[in-house]
Order: C-alpha cells, then sequence, then structure tokens
C-alpha cells in the first residue's frame, strides 16, 4: 500500500500500538492540556470552516445565529481557534488527528498555511467523512496519513467493496460498533490501519484490540490504557 505511514498501524513512528486517540480533546486549550498530561497518542480536533477559518468543534452552528448545539444544550462559540498554534503545543508531544467536517477547497488551504506557520515535526494525521476531500488533502500534504471515517453500515459496506480498486487510504476510523472480528481480518488483509471510535467501556476496547483494533478513540485515555495494557 502507498501511503504516508511507513508500516500498517504505525500511527507514532518508531511506537508500537495498540494507540488511545483523545476524542475531541483538541477543541479547547484545557482539553488538549488534560490528553498531555494523561499521555494520548494522538490529539483529535473537529475542524469546521465558517468565514474563512477554522473552527474547532464538535456542535453545529444554529444557522446564521452565533449559537452552537448538540442534541442536548446550546452553547455560544468559544473564542478564535488557530490551528497553527495547535500544531506547535502539541508537536513533539502527540499527533494530532484532524477530522475535516467540510468539504471544498477551503479547508485545504487553511491546512496548508497552518503547517508552513508551524513547520511540525510530525504532520497531523486526517479523517472525514467527506472521502473526496481526503484524497485532496493527500495531494496537497503527502506526509500526512488519511483515514476515511465510517460511521454507518452502507458507507462500511460501500468502503469494503472498492478496496483495491484506487489508491487506498492509510486506514479507517470507524464506529466501534461496526467492527468484528470477521471485518477488522478483512481490512487488516487489505493493509488497513483500524481505528475504532468512540470507546470508553474498557471491555469492549480490550475485545477490539484483541481482534486486530490497531487504535481506539476514547474520552477515558487513562481507563482504556489501563484495560488495554496486557492484551497485545
Amino acid at each position: 500500500m502507498a501511503g504516508a505511514l511507513r508500516e500498517r498501524g504505525e500511527l507514532v513512528p518508531g511506537t508500537t500500538g495498540p494507540y488511545l486517540i483523545a476524542h475531541a480533546a483538541g477543541n479547547n486549550a484545557w482539553r488538549v492540556h488534560d490528553a498531555l498530561e494523561a499521555g494520548a497518542d494522538l490529539v483529535e480536533v473537529d475542524l469546521w470552516t465558517h468565514r474563512g477559518r477554522f473552527e474547532a468543534r464538535h456542535e453545529r452552528r444554529f444557522g446564521p445565529v452565533p449559537l452552537l448545539f448538540e442534541k442536548w444544550y446550546l452553547r455560544r462559540p468559544d473564542g478564535p481557534f488557530n490551528l497553527a498554534t495547535l500544531l506547535a503545543e502539541t508537536d513533539s508531544h502527540s499527533r494530532l488527528f484532524l477530522d475535516f467536517k467540510n468539504g471544498g477547497s477551503e479547508p485545504i488551504r487553511l491546512l496548508k498555511a497552518a503547517m508552513e506557520e508551524a513547520k511540525p515535526a510530525l504532520a497531523p494525521a486526517a479523517s472525514s467523512q467527506i472521502w473526496s476531500m481526503l484524497r485532496n488533502v493527500r495531494e496537497a500534504v503527502p506526509a500526512m496519513p488519511i483515514f476515511y471515517s465510517i460511521s454507518v453500515r452502507a458507507q462500511l459496506d460501500l468502503f469494503l467493496s472498492q478496496m483495491g480498486r484506487e489508491r487506498p487510504p492509510d486506514g479507517v476510523s470507524c464506529r466501534h460498533n461496526l467492527l468484528d472480528a470477521e471485518t477488522i481480518k478483512r481490512l487488516r488483509d487489505a493493509r488497513m490501519t483500524i481505528i475504532a471510535w468512540t470507546v470508553d467501556d474498557g471491555d469492549r476496547a480490550s475485545d477490539l484490540v484483541r481482534a486486530g483494533a490497531d487504535a481506539i478513540t476514547t474520552h477515558e485515555i487513562h481507563e482504556i490504557r489501563k484495560a488495554i495494557g496486557g492484551v497485545r
């Protein structure tokens, strides 16, 4: 497989998994600090574009109103976000895992500008459910590993049916309840690096790692580290 990872499953060069990804921890400063203190191997940040800038947030905007929403709450947006600053703060501590929420050319332009400003020693990894945009990310920043994000069975079935027909991604970032031992084996046989999200239960994380998952995205770095410590 031609990709940015030197070895299948090696998300952090020179180390072996299983790796832990701090879910959405890059979306604000205090969560970044906590993730680094907990020893997260990668720090995820949700990236949206809005009015020519990146915003780091898991929530969606409430139309033109300056409010963000999830199913159970509303809140005001945080202050300005700077990807170059986050790249500099995490460089040498943890790899960033960028989850792109928008397509088009704007995220590519902003990404390249941040990379040129920060010049990180280790390029971040990228995921998105907009797979075509990730192929453009790979052309713009060849050093970035890319992961097709998969949240529903139809997406997984589509990806499995297309594996090998085009230049593949480095791996998949897949909702954990779509992954069973047979599916993981099929992905591993195709040289895919496998990230399972979002897993806060130690037994489930251990089962996924035993089956062959390379990384777990979680809110609970300490607890999941303990749970999977002796698995492989």
